[in-house]
This record gives structure tokens, C-alpha cells and sequence, in this order.
């Protein structure tokens, strides 16, 4: 008879965070259509054969069609564009990382940093994003696979491109409000807005009441006035919103006996990064040359790898030699 070890709370810590998101292998593009070769009403059908999606009036005008196909749209004879895989050959994509002797499970921890940064980018550097993570899972329906008649061939739905606008869209300005709280920004005074009936959060264009007089209470946590409070309050209640159900747990087979954090979605990931750079658990900053953002404890770090230092130090010794020549025709 096996032996069940005695295993204490106390020897249970949170360990690696692993990635087991699946890729297009033949990667993706843009679309009419959310399925290539299908049109609306063959789509619908299919989709009823899934789950119900006929309203009890017998029309198809309920909420989760209109997410499917007009989410967002004001005209609502327009149809958005689609991102779809264009096969159904799909990778396992796990990032790990060497630690000691052991390889633990990893992922891309400025990976949110990356998506909110899309905000301002073109619909070709949204497709990248997705060669290189996938979709992001944001309703099931995507899962769906369509399969020709004639040819046989088989495809799978897309998503909508209006998803990834209107998350990309709100991941910024969480990720820009948390600069701010970080920096000590004095436009916080017109974020977080006191008034007599509560507190009011204006963000991404909207107001949002975070204390009205259901939750007067929580106005003896913060001094009359206080900014960074409210807007740090406000960003968790954001956070647990979007990663209530998107997570698992594992306890590993290590002598350790580490949890590891595993993402259902890649949209649960990007928001569990998010989590782990609000929380402390990572520190990002960002690259003095490229841009980028990159995990330090340093302070004083300023670049995100040594090719980028060596760029920057030519850079340098090259204005040198231009200053000492020009010094040089002068004398």
C-alpha cells in the first residue's frame, strides 16, 4: 500500500506560472468573414447545432449573437473584421526557462505590456501578436470547427477584431492608471473624482462609481481626497473581475511541493501578468534603446539585454569621435 506523504500548508508555495496555450502552426490573418468560405447564415446554423442561441421569441437578436457578430459596431449593418487561424494544425506553446537543474514553466511576464501597447499599433502588428500567442480565448465559440462539404476541409472560427480593440482598449488605460499611481501623477486628481455621493473612477472615457451608499464604508480607508487609494482598489476589483474562473491550480510531484498557476486563456495570462506586476511579484522597466520592457530588481538597471547595452555604448563612442573631430577642424 503507497504511502501518502504528510504534507503541511505551511510547506505549500506558489511556484512557477505556466503557459499551455495552443497556436495556429500555419499562423493567422484578417477576414470578412469569421469563418473563410462560410457566410453568415451557415455560420449561425452551426452555431445553434453547439449550444442554443435562437432567443425564446425565435429570433437570433439575443446577447451572445450580438457579441459574436456586432459587438461594438454602431452601424449595425457593418461587420467587423475577423482574425481566424488558417488551419486547424495547432501548437502547444509552453515558454520555459532553465532554473538550476530543473525546468520550470514560465511565461512571458511583460506579456500585457506588450498587449496594451497595441492600442496605438495597425491591425498587421495585432495579427503578429497573434502569430506569436495565439487568440485570446475570449468565448468559447471560437473553439467551433467548420468543415466543407465538397472538400472536406476543415476550419476553425475566428475572433472578432473588435474584441482585441475593446481589450486592448481597457488594459491600456488600466496599465496607464497604474503608472500613474506608481509615478505619483498629479492627473490622478482627474481620475479618481470625489463627491458627495462617493467616489467616482473616469476612466477610458466612462465613469465608473467605485463608492456610492451601499459601500459608504469604505470611505474611512482613505483621507478625504486621496487619489492613489480609490484608483488601486479600483484596479484590483478590475483585476478579480477578469480572472474570477480563468485560472487552475497544480500542485507539483516536486520535493518542494510547489503550486503552479496555470492560464486557461490567453487573455486570463495577460491580466495574471498584469497581477504579478500590481502585486510586486515582477518589476518591469523600460529598455533605454529599444523600448521594451524587461523584469528587473535593479533600480538601477536601464537596458534589457547586453546587445542593447553594446548599442548604446557605440552610440556613444561614436558621438565622442564626432565631437573630438569637429573639435579638431575648429583648432
Amino acid at each position: 500500500m503507497n504511502r501518502v506523504p504528510n504534507i503541511k500548508l505551511d510547506d505549500i508555495r506558489i511556484g512557477p506560472y505556466s503557459s499551455f496555450l495552443y497556436i495556429c502552426q500555419d499562423g493567422y490573418s484578417v477576414n470578412k468573414s469569421p469563418v473563410p468560405g462560410f457566410d453568415n447564415s451557415q455560420v449561425l446554423a452551426k452555431l445553434n447545432e453547439c449550444q442554443p442561441l435562437i432567443s425564446p421569441d425565435g429570433n437570433y437578436h439575443n446577447e451572445i449573437l450580438k457579441t459574436v457578430f456586432n459587438i461594438g459596431l454602431k452601424n449595425a449593418e457593418a461587420r467587423p473584421l475577423w482574425i481566424i487561424p488558417n488551419s486547424i494544425r495547432y501548437l502547444r506553446a509552453v515558454v520555459r526557462k532553465k532554473s538550476g537543474a530543473a525546468m520550470r514553466g514560465i511565461v512571458d511576464c511583460t506579456l500585457h505590456r506588450k498587449f496594451a501597447q497595441l492600442v496605438d499599433k495597425g491591425i498587421k502588428h495585432k495579427v503578429e501578436f497573434a502569430n506569436k500567442y495565439g487568440l485570446l480565448g475570449r468565448h468559447e465559440l471560437h473553439n467551433v470547427v467548420f468543415r466543407d462539404a465538397d472538400t472536406g476541409q476543415q476550419f476553425q472560427m475566428g475572433e472578432s477584431l473588435l474584441w482585441w480593440e475593446e481589450e486592448i482598449l481597457h488594459l491600456s488605460a488600466c496599465v496607464k492608471l497604474w503608472d500613474m499611481i506608481c509615478s505619483k501623477n498629479r492627473q490622478l486628481k482627474h481620475v479618481v473624482l470625489w463627491h458627495r455621493d462617493g467616489i467616482f473612477i473616469s476612466l477610458d472615457g466612462l465613469e465608473k462609481q467605485l463608492v456610492n451608499r451601499a459601500n459608504m464604508n469604505l470611505l474611512t480607508k482613505w483621507s478625504k481626497g486621496d487619489t492613489r487609494g480609490p484608483a488601486t482598489y479600483y484596479l484590483l476589483l478590475e483585476l478579480s473581475s477578469k480572472l474570477e474562473d480563468s485560472l487552475s491550480l497544480r500542485l507539483s510531484d516536486q520535493p518542494d511541493h510547489e503550486v503552479a498557476v496555470n492560464s486557461n486563456t490567453l487573455l486570463s495570462e495577460i491580466w495574471f501578468m498584469f497581477l504579478l506586476e500590481v502585486t510586486g511579484r515582477t518589476r518591469l522597466m523600460r529598455c533605454k534603446v529599444c523600448g521594451d520592457y524587461f523584469n528587473t530588481y535593479d533600480p538601477r538597471s536601464q537596458f534589457c539585454s547586453t546587445r542593447c547595452r553594446m548599442r548604446k555604448y557605440r552610440k556613444r563612442d561614436q558621438k565622442i569621435k564626432l565631437e573630438k573631430g569637429w573639435q579638431g577642424r575648429l583648432l
